[in-house]
């Protein structure tokens, strides 16, 4: 792999560019003539004064000489630096094409080295006219300085080229005295043959192995396709029009991070077999478990709510204030069934998908792995573990911004999950799983989002809370003394999406004839005095919940309570036209008549803390 430094023979071409530049500056003390290193009518100075005549002008021109101001001086020191740090620059440059495996030559590269000089040359000429600022005559001076600029110019290449031959022919004698003995070859043939064939056999096998990449990986080959997350230009036979290819990269350059998982699942892994519970037991050993390990207490409605929640979706997001166990719960939820959960603090620079599932780098040719996706990538091999996700603060940014592609996809049924990573070239030799540069969203894995309520943070849309599950953590819960079994368990994704199916089969478990005719009354209400409605994502929400909240030993009225508040209620929040607060009352009302006293709880604390602000 060449390094992006500058080698020796940069060095050395650097070195001739300063040397020439040295001429400059000598040639025109010389053609000066008015300084006490060169004598006046000295050679250089009578070839030039032959070559171009100057026009005089007093305090200009001295006997037809530049009397060698201050400002043209300053005007030849600025063209030497100009030619070394241009020259440098370029140079640098080419070594970086080589670095990341690209042609130097190529039209990209080309174009780069133009505007390198052009701006070189613009920075040059602008500091050079504000340096010939002066009392004397503005452009006939501008004009002399010039034209003593390029005298010292041409009578500097006469003596580079003399001096340059000169010490190349001692060079030459000295090299050739001392190898005077040895046979004479401007180069070896064979050698030079051998290694030309070894290079193109290195080539070829390469090449054979592992595909040729494109020139870019962001967009599709030419038989068609849209363009990828990296949003760069390619084809199928890694060339376009003008653009040159890409040399030879293989998957484990471009991701390393899911190759490396790729082999570290070469062989299949054992794990321990299921702890047969049923749900109800899951959610009092759980709660148990947060008491006893880990100091935590949670009512069990909330443990019940949180286990029914990843029934009815793959979002799920903790909102309360700061400091209720919001992260922990989610966390440990994961220990507790002898797994390990993902954990990930969202930042507030977050705008786009980038920020979790990383982008293609044109300029490297490497892809910008995250942690994110590396772990979305292992549990595509761990498919019976349980895949939780932890979003934390997932309101510092908009959801509907970085999480955007995910709250389609999850919309779909399980076997449609697939994000588009990238487009790849027809013959680029991808990662395992990850085919024609998507992934597949595992079905074992659960988004949990924790939101904070304070100003740092973000509004959460409706359209994020409909299509999650959002438990309050508003209540401070009292401490008390665990009973019974606090040990975690182990429990696999299939043992667990088991019970929930077993729930929701369960008639008994479900909403019959008279609990649908209740709750449609509360609907209704709703929709005829708020003009509030739900579609039917909320209800196949409702339709998955229910059951399996009963199953952890809950009541149907409790599971309805709950999504009532959270899906339906909750979206008063901001409004303040005339009739909500009676309204409220009204469904106050309508919720005891319908449920009798003490029922709907959570909705009632919903309720008296809207009615509080109108």
């Amino acid at each position: 792999m060449p390094k992006t430094h500058l080698t020796r023979k940069n060095l050395i071409a650097i070195s001739l560019v300063f040397f020439f530049g040295v001429m400059i500056l000598l040639s025109a003390l010389a053609i000066d003539g008015g300084n006490p290193f060169f004598a006046k009518n000295n050679p250089i100075q009578s070839l030039i004064r032959g070559m171009f005549p100057l026009e005089t002008e007093e305090g200009l021109i001295v006997n037809g000489v530049p009397i060698g101001s201050i400002q043209a001086y300053i005007l030849i020191v600025l063209f030497v630096i100009y030619l070394v740090v241009c020259s440098a620059a370029i140079l640098y440059e080419y070594r970086l094409a080589k670095y990341y495996d690209e042609k130097p030559n190529s039209k990209k590269w080309m174009i780069t080295y133009l505007v390198t000089f052009l701006v070189c040359g613009a920075l040059w000429i602008g500091i050079s006219m504000v340096s010939q600022i002066s009392d004397k005559p503005f452009p006939f001076y501008i004009k002399t300085s010039f034209i003593f600029l390029g005298e010292s110019i041409l009578s500097g290449a006469i003596l580079y080229l003399i001096l340059g031959s000169f010490i190349l022919a001692v060079c030459t004698l000295v090299v050739n005295l001392r190898d005077i003995d040895k046979p004479f070859r401007f180069f070896d043939s064979q050698k030079e043959a051998m290694k030309e064939q070894e290079k193109k056999e290195l080539e070829e096998a390469v090449a054979k192995a592992q595909g040729e990449l494109a020139a870019s990986f962001g967009e599709a080959s030419a038989k068609g396709g849209v363009a990828g997350a990296s949003g760069a230009a390619g084809s199928a036979s890694g060339t376009a029009e003008g653009v040159e290819p890409s040399p030879l990269k293989d998957k484990v350059r471009v991701f390393p991070g899911l190759c490396t998982i790729d082999d570290e699942f070469l062989a299949p892994t054992l794990r321990e077999e299921d702890t047969d519970i049923p749900l109800d037991a899951i959610c009092t050993r759980f709660r148990s478990y947060l008491a006893a390990h880990e100091k935590l207490y949670f009512s069990p409605r909330v443990i019940r709510e949180f286990v029914a929640a990843l029934a009815a979706s793959r979002l799920i997001i903790l909102e309360g204030l700061s400091g209720t166990g919001k992260s922990s719960l989610a966390r440990y939820f994961s220990e507790f069934v002898s797994e390990k959960s993902f954990f990930e603090a969202v930042q507030a620079t977050w705008r786009d998908r980038t920020s979790l599932l990383g982008y293609y780098n044109d300029f490297s040719k490497t892809y910008n792995e995250t942690e994110f996706l590396k772990r979305l990538y292992r549990a595509t091999y761990e498919k019976e573990a349980l895949n939780v996700m932890v979003l934390d603060e997932v309101n510092i940014s908009r959801v509907e911004y970085y999480f955007a592609d995910f709250l389609s996809v999850l919309e779909y049924p399980e076997d449609e999950w697939k994000i588009k990573i990238m487009q790849f070239p027809y013959d680029f030799d991808a990662p395992t799983h990850l085919e024609d540069g998507v992934l597949k969203i595992p079905a074992n894995t659960y988004f949990i989002g924790t939101a904070n309520k304070d100003e740092s943070t973000f509004t959460i849309t409706d359209k994020v809370y409909d299509r999650a599950i959002t438990i309050d953590f508003d209540d401070r819960n009292e401490a008390f003394v665990p009973e019974g079994d606090s040990d975690p368990i182990t429990l696999s994704y299939p043992r667990l999406r088991a019970l929930y199916d077993a729930a929701e089969a369960d008639q008994a478990l479900n909403l019959n004839a008279t609990d649908k005719k209740r709750f449609k009354a509360l609907t209704d209400f709703v929709y005829d005095t708020f003009d509030l409605t739900f579609g039917n994502r909320i209800l196949r929400q409702i339709e998955r919940f229910v059951p399996v909240y009963v199953a952890c030993g809950g009541t149907k009225e409790e599971a309805l309570d709950f999504l009532f508040a959270r899906k339906v209620v909750a979206k008063l929040e901001g409004r303040f036209e005339e009739g909500v607060k009676q309204g409220l009352s009204d469904l106050r009302s309508l919720i005891r008549k319908t449920y009798g006293e003490g029922a709907f709880a959570e909705t009632g604390h919903v309720i008296d803390r809207l009615a509080r602000k109108l």
